[in-house]
C-alpha cells in the first residue's frame, strides 16, 4: 500500500476558494506535522515513474513531486528555497497552499499599479519576453505603471498560507534556506506573469505544455541531483 493512498479519496474544487483554501490547508499541515510520512512520501516519490520526471530546479528554489492527482485538483510538492536568493515579483497559473517546514523567507504580496489610479504622464512598463521560451501560444501586453508593496510577512517553520492564482508575490531568503511543503491545484490560465521592477518590464511563463524543449530541459533534475536532493532533505531534519 502507498503511503499517498489517503490523499486518492480527496477531491478539491479550486473554483470554490474558501473551501480549496481549509482543505489543501489541512493536507500541507497534516503532512509538515508527521515527519515521517513525508519521509516514506519521499522515497516513494524518488521511485515512481511518473512523478520521478516532474521535479524541477529553478534559479531561486528547486522542487520535487511526492503526490499528483491534478484531476481530482491536487499535487503535492515539497520545495527548498536557496539561502541568499530572492525571486522577482510573480503570481501562479494555479492557486496553492503551502507550510513551511524549516527555515524561514520574507514573503511580500504586491498590488499592481494601473495607469488609471496613477499620476499621469508615468511610463507602462514593457513587456520583455525572451525568444525560445514558449511555443504554441501568444504573449498579450499588460497595462501596469508599477509595483507596489501590500503587505511583508516573515514565514517560519510552522506558518502556513494559501494564496489564489491571481495575487503577485515574491520570497526572499537572506539568512538561511527554507523548505515548505505545497499543495496546488490545477491550472486556471495557460500563463503566468513575472515582473521586473529593475528594468520596469515584464514577461509571461507559460506552463509544460507551452514550454519548449530546451527549457524543460534546463530545469530537468539529473538522477545526481535528485538524490542529493533528497540527502539535503534528510541533513536538514526535513525528513
Amino acid at each position: 500500500m502507498s503511503e499517498s493512498d489517503w490523499l486518492d479519496h480527496i477531491s478539491i474544487d479550486w473554483n470554490d476558494f474558501d473551501s480549496a483554501s481549509r482543505i489543501s490547508g489541512e493536507i500541507v499541515r497534516h503532512l509538515a506535522a508527521d515527519r515521517a510520512l513525508l519521509r516514506r512520501m519521499v522515497r516513494e516519490a524518488q521511485q515512481d515513474e511518473h512523478l520521478r520526471p516532474l521535479a524541477e530546479k529553478h534559479f531561486e528554489l528547486t522542487y520535487i513531486v511526492l503526490y499528483d492527482g491534478l484531476e481530482r485538483g491536487l499535487r503535492i510538492r515539497l520545495h527548498r528555497f536557496t539561502k541568499g536568493l530572492e525571486d522577482i515579483p510573480h503570481n501562479h497559473r494555479f492557486s496553492f497552499s503551502s507550510a513551511l517546514l524549516a527555515g524561514s523567507y520574507v514573503h511580500t504580496i504586491f498590488d499592481l499599479e494601473r495607469p488609471e489610479d496613477a499620476e499621469p504622464g508615468r511610463p507602462l512598463w514593457t513587456l520583455d519576453q525572451p525568444e525560445g521560451t514558449h511555443e504554441g501560444a501568444s504573449v498579450g501586453e499588460l497595462a501596469t505603471v508599477g509595483l507596489r508593496p501590500a503587505l511583508a510577512t516573515v514565514q517560519s517553520a510552522g506558518s502556513s498560507y494559501t494564496l489564489h492564482h491571481s495575487t503577485i508575490h515574491k520570497t526572499a531568503m537572506p539568512d538561511e534556506t527554507a523548505f515548505s511543503v505545497f499543495c496546488r491545484g490545477p491550472a486556471q490560465k495557460p500563463c503566468a506573469l513575472q515582473l521586473q521592477p529593475d528594468s520596469h518590464s515584464y514577461l509571461w511563463k507559460f506552463g509544460r505544455a507551452n514550454e519548449t524543449s530546451d527549457v524543460l530541459a534546463s530545469r530537468r533534475l539529473s538522477d545526481d541531483e535528485y538524490r542529493a536532493f533528497v540527502t539535503m532533505l534528510e541533513e536538514a531534519d526535513v525528513i
